[in-house]
């Protein structure tokens, strides 16, 4: 049996799952007091997992949301991200859509269960994302002075990120994996933005029926998400009614790897790169023209505030709105861990779980 085991991991990729990731630990300077911290006896855990860097933030019953960690990846990390957006890398993975699914789903869970079984992550890509979790948490418990049991988790808009894959990686690194009431099964990073820049959420969660009342009544926002990080850049154009609500098909979302802040050109006269990036940020716009155009556009990412890519961005908007509008980019680095933050602070009085 376990030659059988052996032989299921060496086709499914090696033991090389649990390897260390070089990354870079960084503090995200906080303005919170430590004391202050300690005395909250109920507070949010939240990361987003994004291209480039994981942070992680806190979200306290005081309403004080603030982002207190950075992890900066290396190669693996993003490499794993970018194989997952690709349609080719989709496979079959619960809950199955049709009866038989699960059989033909047996080999990939078995294998993943054989790696489980003797202390390894579920898989490859599993063991990567969970060291980035690790990370993150330990930084997070140094600052606060607690342990982080559970958390709430924002990712890239990733066609081949599964919830499988994030609940294994947070049962490999012992964090109870908080899921929430989403469309997608997935919190995605343009939902998670959306509560980060408080829009989307009732005023008081505490009320569960006055809370769902109250988001329930929330119209429908139409909003363009951009992130821009050093390796990658996304647009997408979205609907939001409530934080919890998103449509975000594919046909209105892109996300691009090759044109991350590090893919500018030595040359600064090079204006390549930066025509490219217009493009792309307008290429929502253009192949949906008689869609309603965003109210809000949602930044977010460590290199959105740069000033070249502010004048690109608001040049593509001029170019395909009549009015500029309201562009938000306020603690972008860190604003999907907000939110995701948020989102796990309110679990105990969700008002759409019954």
């Amino acid at each position: 049996m376990r030659l059988l085991l052996w032989r299921l991991l060496a086709v499914g990729g090696g033991i090389i799952g649990s390897a260390s990731m070089p990354t870079t630990l960084q503090r995200v300077l906080s303005v919170v007091d430590k004391a202050q911290v300690l005395n909250h006896a109920s507070f949010g855990v939240g990361f987003d997992l994004t291209a480039s860097y994981g942070i992680a933030a806190v979200s306290f019953s005081n309403g004080t949301t603030v982002t207190l960690a950075k992890v900066s990846s290396d190669d693996g990390y993003d490499e794993v991200l970018q194989r997952l957006s690709l349609d080719s890398s989709r496979h079959l993975s619960p809950p199955y859509e049709h009866l038989f699914d699960s059989w033909d789903d047996m080999p990939r869970q078995l294998l993943r269960k054989a790696r489980k079984a003797i202390g390894l992550p579920a898989s490859h890509d599993v063991g990567l994302l969970a060291k980035m979790l690790s990370d993150l948490r330990s930084l997070v418990e140094e600052e606060i002075g607690k342990p982080v049991e559970s958390a709430g988790v924002a990712t890239l808009n990733l066609v081949a990120l599964y919830p499988e894959d994030l609940q294994d990686a947070f049962e490999y690194v012992g964090l109870r994996y908080l899921t929430f009431p989403v469309r997608y099964g997935v919190l995605y990073e343009t939902s998670a933005a959306y509560a980060g820049y408080k829009f989307g959420l009732c005023s008081d969660y505490t009320n569960r029926s006055a809370c769902k009342n109250e988001q329930d009544d929330m119209p429908d926002d139409v909003v363009m998400a951009v992130l821009y990080t050093r390796t990658a850049l996304t647009v997408s154009l979205s609907i939001m009614a409530s934080a919890y609500y998103l449509w975000e098909p594919p046909y209105r979302h892109l996300l691009d790897f090759s044109l991350g802040y590090d893919a500018r050109p030595v040359n600064v006269a090079d204006d390549n790169y930066w025509d490219a990036v217009g493009l792309r940020l307008q290429q929502i716009l253009i192949e949906n023209p008689y869609y309603k155009r965003p109210a809000k556009v949602l930044l977010m990412g460590d290199c959105v505030r740069d000033k070249t890519f502010q004048r690109i961005l608001k040049k593509a908007l001029n170019q395909q709105m009549r009015e500029l509008p309201e562009i938000l980019d306020r603690g972008s680095e860190g604003v999907a861990a907000k939110g995701a933050a948020e989102f796990a602070k309110r679990i105990p009085y969700d008002p759409y779980r019954f």
